[in-house]
């Protein structure tokens, strides 16, 4: 599609990850007209560990998306320096490119989606070089994101992390495994999530000089790799001019995990119902952020302060193991504070 004229348009919709994807089902659900804008020409570009927790403030998943689950796994088994910890904490394991494709599919019904088409600057409100201008505009387009910087909105801080798939691992399929230990790598953790066919891989820290040194023995273990930046920080402000923000554009991640795509999943459908109401005169634009914060606020601040807790305070590698130690004991209870609104 060729713009040769400016195009107006109710919404503009920038990322088609989880987050953009969401929100625009969620507007052509209630037959609110948008555009989104990918740039990549295929989905699941951006690494991931393709987890999240089944329940979140109130909200089940499974109401928002119920393609790409190839396991539901009862138990978290961390390993620590001082030995292996397990929690009863339920997790799902995704096909995050099923899950996307199958997303957009939906989206299709109601929408276009421009694949390939990165919006490289905002102006006055115009998308360029696509031309287009929207009453209000969606970035849900990443940590660097281009609709954020419009919006004059400081950027969160930001740690790496880098993906694999291996087929052989010597580790119980029936638990999600999270390996903390500094020899390993320092500020952050390394994964082995169990999927149908194989194992997603990785290690992060929430501080790249530490991925810097960690990462080139840990990359012995598999080929293939691929890596990102990640959201480790509090949520930014989300609105401003005549935008708003969902997902890592505006770091609404559970930090202590670095898990964003159910949360982000969350917040878009409370933007798509914000929108409505917005585009009504009914709203104003600062009302999204208070929105979002009255629905799942408190599990963003809690999960930040958590991590925080746990790296500044908790120096001991042998200290850490205790704290973790008695959460696992209580890990129902933190859980279904995880699920309450």
């Amino acid at each position: 599609m060729v713009f040769m004229f400016m195009e107006k348009i109710e919404v503009a919709i920038v990322g088609a990850g989880p987050a953009g994807l969401s929100v625009a089902k969620f507007l052509g659900e209630n037959g609110i007209p948008f555009i989104l804008i990918e740039e990549h020409t295929q989905f699941f570009k951006k690494p991931c560990g393709e987890i999240t927790f089944p329940e979140i403030a109130g909200y089940s998943f499974h109401d928002f998306c119920d393609a790409g689950i190839e396991k539901e796994l009862q138990h978290m088994c961390i390993h620590t320096k001082y030995g292996e910890i397990k929690a009863e904490i339920p997790v799902l394991i995704l096909n995050k490119l099923k899950m996307e494709e199958e997303m957009a599919r939906r989206v299709r019904k109601y929408g276009e989606i421009l694949m390939g088409k990165k919006v490289s600057f905002i102006e006055n409100g115009v998308l360029h070089p696509q031309k287009i201008k929207a009453n209000i505009i969606v970035g849900a387009d990443g940590v660097f994101s281009v609709v954020r910087k419009y919006m004059g909105v400081k950027e969160p801080k930001t740690g790496f992390a880098a993906q694999t798939y291996l087929k052989d691992v010597n580790m119980d399929e029936d638990c999600a495994h999270i390996i903390l230990r500094d020899n390993i790598i320092k500020y952050g953790y390394a994964w082995y999530f169990p999927k149908k066919q194989n194992w997603n891989v990785g290690i992060g820290s929430f501080k790249m000089e530490f991925f810097k040194q960690s990462f080139p023995n840990f990359r012995k273990i598999g080929n293939e790799w691929r890596g990102a930046h990640f959201p480790a920080d509090k949520p930014t402000k989300s609105y401003g001019k005549n935008a708003i923000l969902v997902g890592d554009s505006a770091s609404h991640i559970m930090a202590a995990a670095g898990a964003g795509i159910f949360p982000s999943m969350i917040v878009a459908k409370i933007a798509s119902q914000f929108i409505g109401r917005f585009l009504e005169g009914k709203a104003k634009l600062r009302d999204f952020e208070n929105e979002w914060k009255k629905e799942i606020g408190k599990q963003f601040r809690y999960s930040y302060l958590a991590s925080i807790n746990y790296w500044k305070i908790l120096r001991s590698e042998y200290m850490r193991h205790i704290v973790l130690r008695r959460i696992a004991k209580k890990s129902r209870y933190f859980y279904k504070a995880l699920q309450r609104k």
